[in-house]
Order: structure tokens, then C-alpha cells, then sequence
């Protein structure tokens, strides 16, 4: 898959947005539900011995005869996983969607390693199981990248059973899955719901297309499909056309929608557009992502 490496320095002003407290294992500067050393007062708590006595705080001892250890809110980064679809529907269009899927997935990933927020790349659907990188700084970037570059679409895997093993029962703080969608309404709606329960605020990118969202079908009599290798017969080219553009809508409209009854953040997103325009707007106006001057999540 194609990424432009280029373009990643134009989203340095950019974190993720934490949906909740920060959970990682690694320090960073977001609120976290663990107490330890931070510069957020939190509470008090009897001194037990073997405690730093820097911690004690000295005034409530000598006025009370108390001693009290002052706890601090500790920070911690955020656990970001991207999952992305790499099945061989991804492989079409022009430009083609897995370009655009990948550009996304190297986007996001810059932003959180830029942050420290440690990230796990998991590519799914094709024929290959091992795709999955992760990084915890910067200094990691270019392997993930290395692993989109590496990776084509094709083949149809397992994309569920993949997607259990890339996120290992584990749940996460972010978790952001591009795919187009293109599977089976039962197989679907299973990746869904593991996303649904792997991230308290899930997002999905569902990449669409330009031969999907206006197909030229005035002189096409068989559609096959790229997947099942399936022919399908369609009728006179204008009708179809009218018949598809209908058909389309519904199908968004019933992804969407479920979607939002699991608790996932949907954002339709066009393989012709830009990386830039995405981020900077969509992602933006439904706060996946914030300015820096934002302030933590």
C-alpha cells in the first residue's frame, strides 16, 4: 500500500482525544484512574510505613498529630490499536481504497506516537495472519509504516478470527478501525460488536469508494464480485442507476445505525479526499482528535 510519508508532518499540532481516563502502562500527561506521582492533588490516606515522608503532609501532622500521605492523580498515555482492513475488496477503486486507508491508519498513528501514546497496527482480512507492528514513540513510526507499505490487499481471511488475535482480549483507551465494510452482514456485524467491546469509544472509518458511491452503469449487463468471484445480472443502466444510488443509502444508512447502537463513532469517508481534509475536519468536528492547546483529555 501507498503512503505518503510527507504528509505526516502536517498534523503536529494534533493528539488524540481520550474518550475516558488514560490506561497505559506507560507515563504521559493524561488523567488516569491510578494514583502515584503527578502534579494533580487527588486525596489523602493514612501514612503506612516504608511511605516517602516527602509525601506526609507535615502541616495536618503537627496541627492534628495525624500523619497523612497526600496522593497525587498519576498521567498516563493513551492505548491506541488500529485495525485495518487489507481484504481484497480494499484493493479497488481509483484511487484505491487501501491507499487511502493506510495514509489514515500512518496518520493517526504519528499523531498518538508524537504524544507518546503507545500504538498497535494490526492489518486483517487478507490471507496473511502476522500483520501487526506496534510502536511506543516516535522512534518506532517507521516500522509501522514499513508494515503498510509492505502489506496489499487481496485475498479473503478471516477477518474475525484475525481481529480476536490481533486484540487479544485486551481492551484498549482508542481504538480506530478502517475498513470498507464489505463483508458479510453477519461477519460484519460481529466486527462491530468486538470493537464495540475492545475501546469504551470506538471509531469506525468506513472507506467508500468513488465506483462505489457513483458507478457508471449505463452499459454494464454482469457485476462480479471481487470477493466471491459471484456474477450478478443487473437490468437496463439508467434503472440500475437509480436502483443502486437507493440501495446505497439504505446500506449506509443500516451501518450507521448500528454503529451508533453499539456505542461506535461512525465517519464515512471518501477515498478521493485527502488525509488533511479528514483529519482536519470530520475527525476534528466529532473530537477523535484535538488541538493541542485542547488541554488533556
Amino acid at each position: 500500500m501507498r503512503v505518503d510519508r510527507a504528509a505526516l508532518s502536517r498534523f503536529a499540532a494534533l493528539r488524540l482525544r481520550a474518550p475516558g481516563p488514560a490506561t497505559a502502562l506507560q507515563q504521559g500527561d493524561r488523567r488516569s484512574p491510578f494514583r502515584g506521582r503527578g502534579l494533580e492533588f487527588a486525596d489523602f490516606r493514612p501514612y503506612d510505613p516504608g511511605d516517602d515522608l516527602r509525601l506526609v503532609d507535615w502541616n495536618v501532622y503537627f496541627r492534628l498529630g495525624v500523619a497523612l500521605v497526600r496522593q497525587f492523580n498519576e498521567e498516563r498515555s493513551l492505548s491506541v490499536k488500529i485495525c485495518l482492513d487489507v481484504s481484497a475488496s480494499m484493493g479497488f477503486g481509483t484511487p484505491r481504497k487501501a491507499d487511502h486507508a493506510a495514509q489514515l491508519a500512518a496518520t493517526l498513528a504519528m499523531i498518538a506516537l508524537g504524544h507518546r501514546d503507545p500504538v498497535v497496527l494490526a492489518c486483517f482480512g487478507g490471507e496473511d495472519r502476522g500483520l501487526r507492528s506496534r510502536a511506543v514513540n516516535l522512534d518506532g513510526l517507521p516500522e509501522l509504516l514499513h508494515l503498510l507499505e509492505r502489506t496489499e490487499p487481496g485475498g479473503r481471511g478471516d477477518a474475525h478470527g484475525q481481529l480476536v488475535a490481533h486484540l487479544g482480549g485486551s481492551r484498549c483507551d482508542r481504538l480506530v478501525f478502517v475498513s470498507d465494510l464489505l463483508h458479510e452482514e453477519a461477519e460484519r456485524d460481529a466486527l462491530l460488536r468486538l470493537c464495540a467491546g475492545a475501546c469504551p469509544r470506538p471509531v469506525v472509518l468506513h472507506v467508500v469508494g468513488a465506483d462505489e458511491l457513483e458507478p457508471d452503469l449505463e452499459d454494464v449487463e454482469r457485476v462480479i464480485d471481487s470477493e466471491t468471484g459471484e456474477t450478478l445480472v443487473i437490468r437496463d443502466g439508467r434503472d440500475a442507476q437509480a436502483d443502486y444510488a437507493r440501495a446505497l443509502a439504505t446500506w449506509l444508512g443500516t451501518i450507521e445505525e448500528r454503529c451508533r447502537g453499539l456505542g461506535i463513532q461512525y465517519v464515512r469517508t471518501d477515498a478521493r479526499r485527502g488525509a488533511t481534509e479528514l483529519v482536519h475536519g470530520d475527525l476534528y468536528r466529532k473530537q477523535v482528535v484535538e488541538h493541542i492547546a485542547g488541554g488533556a483529555g
